[in-house]
């Protein structure tokens, strides 16, 4: 199986991309026979979407490696940090080049802050972005709060509390995926 995480922080100390490095972690603690590809959205620094005409050649390379990546996967997760009460307009961004990638993809969603109230602004404008592209939605989120803490302080109590989750949320990810992955194979026998 094949699990791409996609963290959307621009920043370069940004803790979402450490959250996502340890969600990768995790994914491999779970189920060590995994495939999981982190895209590091701070190295792909894309151009505000407009349109593809306008691309460089080098450009559009890199998209078509990265939908060959999403269209290949058997889960996206999605890591955004919430910024100014929303998603981090860099993820948006990169999140709007494609589009048919997401279709039927089993999608799991991290929302990221600094506050107690774990990027909830965030993680709703994730799960309405999700629905619209006709992303299987996973039922478990996770969303971590007080984040200086938790890849700061490992033995504290929200680190603690961020494994507890985390390893809920990558283990319900995997079997979600592979219900969907199992679904789709029947429902194409049976047509």
């Amino acid at each position: 199986m094949k699990i791409t995480i996609l963290s959307g922080a621009t920043r370069e100390s940004s803790h979402s991309t450490s959250i996502a490095k340890r969600l990768e972690k995790k994914f491999y603690e779970i189920q060590e026979d995994l495939d999981v590809v982190l895209i590091d959205n701070r190295k792909l620094r894309l151009p505000v979407f407009d349109n593809f005409e306008n691309l460089s050649n080098e450009e559009k390379d890199r998209l078509d490696a990265i939908s060959k990546t999403l269209l290949s996967s058997d889960a996206l997760v999605i890591v955004s940090p919430e910024y100014n009460g929303g998603i981090a307009g860099g993820l948006k961004n990169t999140l709007d080049y494609f589009r048919k990638e997401y279709e039927w993809r089993p999608m799991g969603l991290v929302s990221v802050t600094s506050g107690t109230l774990g990027g909830q602004n965030a993680m709703n404008q994730m799960a309405a972005f999700a629905s619209y592209v006709g992303a299987c939605l996973a039922p478990t989120r996770l969303m971590v709060s007080q984040v200086q803490e938790v890849v700061n302080l490992p033995h504290s109590a929200e680190s603690m509390r961020f494994e507890k989750n985390a390893e809920k949320f990558c283990s319900d990810l995997l079997r979600f995926a592979q219900i969907i992955k199992n679904g789709m194979l029947n429902y194409s026998l049976v047509k």
